[in-house]
């Protein structure tokens, strides 16, 4: 092989600095409208984020059946917190249990928490997805299936976080 085959010091990049998070960079992303602070979707640096409770999806199911929904509320209330303390945001209206009790407007919190979720999965680095369609049309008019939908990549999130907590820096 020549010298010609190998790159030069002009043609070679520097590589990314793996040991800076987002939080580091001097410089954050301009936020998206004028006026809205920018938050941070990563935990503090050395911080474990919270692990969600990990439970049987079609017993959550049958749950919401002989409680006559009342624990679907509870469930609801209780992923939704789980779900801003791993991203760190706060808590908005359409993740309250009560914005299940409204007509239409449930229907726009399941698609929030689904984007929530999808974020969180995100953050992690697992591949698996929420179908935002699914989890608010779909999943509901199949016998209140969105239960068993969530909670099932729910579980998902809870294996990835509890494999990273048990084993540091994979």
């Amino acid at each position: 092989m020549t010298e010609a085959d190998y790159p030069t010091d002009s043609e070679q990049r520097a590589a990314p600095r793996a040991d800076l998070w987002p939080a580091q960079i001097p410089n954050p992303p301009l936020s998206p409208r004028p006026g809205q602070a920018v938050a941070s979707a990563q935990p503090p640096i050395g911080a474990i984020p919270p692990i969600p409770r990990k439970q049987a999806a079609w017993g959550l199911w049958w749950l919401c059946v002989i409680t006559f929904s009342i624990y679907y509320l509870i469930w609801y209330d209780r992923i939704n917190r789980e779900l801003s303390a791993i991203l760190g945001q706060p808590r908005r209206a359409n993740s309250q249990w009560w914005n299940q009790l409204i007509p239409f407007w449930g229907l726009v919190g399941l698609g929030a928490t689904a984007k929530r979720l999808n974020a969180a999965h995100a953050l992690v680095g697992s591949p698996t997805r929420v179908g935002i369609f699914t989890s608010w049309f779909w999943a509901p008019g199949w016998f209140g299936s969105q239960t068993r939908y969530l909670q099932q990549r729910i579980n998902i999130l809870h294996d990835v976080l509890a494999s990273r907590t048990a084993h540091p820096g994979y």
